[in-house]
């Protein structure tokens, strides 16, 4: 008894119910000046073993500074606090190259000795640090579980470490409060995304922030994808390293998980990022990054824009094949829209049809539902480019786009299908304009991109458009409409003059998409004024037999602002038929693109 009275005597004290108080053995209050060295000993003080990476607690306390100025701003308060914790009796803080510990077999902390207080003192009351969100955030999660679990288990507290300890370490809210088997308000019947934090397996512990902030940039950056529910950090970060992925849906709620690990390559580092549908277990995409430096801010913000771009085309052609196996009668608004987007991406007329018209079942189920409004408008897009349809339609899409953008002024896609509304009524300074908005609201959206990149082809700025048209291509290369905005390239070059880059970008569009005229015709043009004549008479041949109805109203519809451009595809045309006969024939019944 005795010796357990002297080791409590020589214990330190730590209060942190209530205002933030650290008395020494002997009762005297140690005063710390800084609120983040009282925010370190804190987070020190609430893990199971007293520890923290130098890198977890810089993203907490000095998040929004650049990394070198953020590790030298720790590096000094570490140094303050070992002047004001470490006497010659004992050596409360441990500090070393890459973590930070606190000597808790030393310390008395009232969290454990008291957890009933949670109930009636506030945890760190009257502390906070302004413009440290992520400070914020880990405080408002302790209050929260602290005053739970004092609520339902008295006392006992759990130590608050889920990235340690797992999520059973924070007991899971009852299903009257949150239920995760059901979507989110506002996402009914769309699958939730799940980003895990990436996993640094450089062997390098200073890139922790590193494989950290790749998972929170692209959770903030695919939220910007307004039809796709993406779980909040706090939750999808709360899960140990190879925890069960149904254990991680059941409790996120999520269909969809991405994991990634970043790790040395020769010449660099590998990204390696994996969707997985956690319903099944099955890796839905799999693809490989490289980054020259890990801290090349520029490098790092082009890979996150090709991720998000890759994600959001992987997981809709996901819910698109898995909603066609549904049956008609019992799909959702977000279903209807799923199996319209699959019919619609056919690029058939019939299967243009179909989508139209599951796109107005949906419309007809919520009038103001803006993701409907945005699909409706694509279908008619594309029968009016298909179909080479009036002004008039056109019109009638510029102002379906815009009751979208009104719906929803913060998805890219409306004032990205305005400004190819404008484009087409050769309005180019408007189109620019909607474009580039669509473009600061999605920087993954390459279809805006291309976009932006055609409305400079149609003004004869071939300059202009170029990287606008490489950054969509770079963005996703394996996208749907990856055709067109090859086609668009070929079309740069042909009114550069570049024939040879014309003819090889229309032959990779044509590749991708066969019946697709536009290519077709700017690859004909291009052979013949490179004068190989025998060439463009094949491929004006191939041309014919995909698109018999082929004439030159395809070519007069074309909404260049110079019409010249027009007679200018016309004559390369006539070179090669050797009779202006064939193209003014008005025979115009064929609508696929």
């Amino acid at each position: 008894m005795k010796s357990t009275m002297m080791a409590a005597a020589n214990r330190f004290s730590l209060g942190l119910l209530g205002p933030f108080r650290l008395l020494r053995p002997e009762g005297e209050r140690i005063e710390i000046p800084s609120k983040k060295a009282i925010a370190v000993v804190a987070m020190l003080a609430m893990t199971k073993h007293g520890e923290r990476t130098r890198s977890w607690l810089q993203d907490k306390l000095w998040g929004k500074r650049q990394h070198t100025e953020g590790r030298g701003s720790l590096r000094r308060e570490l140094s303050n606090l070992r002047k004001l914790l470490n006497c010659d009796s004992a050596e409360l803080l441990i500090c070393e190259r890459d973590r930070v510990r606190l000597r808790l077999d030393l310390i008395d902390v009232d969290v454990w000795r008291e957890p009933e207080k949670a109930l009636t003192d506030e945890f760190l009351e009257g502390l906070d640090i302004a413009g440290e969100d992520s400070f914020e955030e880990w405080l408002r999660e302790q209050r929260a579980v602290l005053a739970r679990a004092a609520r339902d288990q008295p006392g006992t507290i759990p130590t608050v470490n889920p990235r340690i300890d797992g999520p059973t370490s924070t007991p899971a809210l009852p299903a009257h409060i949150i239920d995760t088997a059901q979507p989110p308000n506002g996402f009914e019947g769309s699958s939730v995304l799940a980003v895990m934090p990436f996993i640094n397996m450089t062997g390098d512990a200073q890139y922790d922030y590193l494989a950290q902030g790749i998972s929170e940039e692209l959770i903030d950056r695919l939220s910007r994808i307004r039809w796709l529910p993406v779980i909040a950090r706090n939750s999808s970060f709360s899960f140990p390293d190879g925890v069960d992925r149904k254990l991680v849906s059941k409790s996120l709620g999520a269909r969809y998980l991405l994991e990634g690990r970043v790790r040395p390559d020769r010449d660099g580092y590998l990204i390696a990022a994996s969707l997985v549908d956690a319903s099944t277990e099955h890796t839905v995409w799999t693809q490989r990054f490289e980054l020259k430096s890990l801290t090349s801010m520029d490098a790092f913000a082009q890979f996150v824009t090709e991720l998000v771009a890759h994600l959001e085309t992987r997981i809709d052609h996901a819910e698109q094949v898995r909603t066609r196996s549904k049956r008609h009668d019992s799909l959702s608004i977000s279903e209807l829209i799923w199996r319209g987007r699959w019919h619609l991406n056919r690029l058939t007329r019939a299967d243009s049809e179909i989508a139209q018209k599951l796109f107005s079942e949906a419309r007809e189920l919520d009038p103001h539902s803006s993701e409907a409004l945005i699909q409706s408008t694509f279908a008619m897009g594309w029968a009016i480019w298909a179909e080479r349809q009036s002004e008039d339609r056109i019109l009638q899409m510029r102002r379906l786009a815009q009751e979208a953008i009104y719906a929803d002024p913060d998805d890219g896609r409306s004032y990205m299908l305005a400004g190819i509304a404008e484009m087409w009524l050769r309005h180019p300074i408007a189109a620019r304009e909607l474009l580039h908005s669509a473009i600061a609201r999605n920087p993954s959206l390459a279809l805006a991109r291309a976009h932006l990149g055609g409305s400079f082809n149609l003004s004869a700025e071939p300059e202009k458009a170029l990287p606008h048209l490489h950054a969509a291509l770079r963005l996703n290369s394996n996208d749907l409409h990856d055709f067109y905005t090859l086609a668009e390239l070929a079309l740069s070059f042909t009114l550069l003059g570049r024939w040879s880059d014309a003819i090889e970008h229309a032959h990779y569009a044509i590749a991708r998409r066969p019946a697709y005229w536009y290519a077709h015709m700017i690859r004909i043009n291009a052979m013949s004024r490179a004068g190989q004549l025998n060439d463009a008479r094949d491929a004006l041949t191939e041309l014919l037999r995909v698109k018999p109805n082929f004439s030159r109203l395809y070519v007069d519809w074309l909404p260049f602002v110079d019409r010249s451009w027009n007679d200018h595809f016309i004559e390369g045309l006539k070179r090669v038929s050797g009779s202006p006969v064939d193209w003014l024939t008005n025979n115009d019944q064929d609508a696929n693109a």
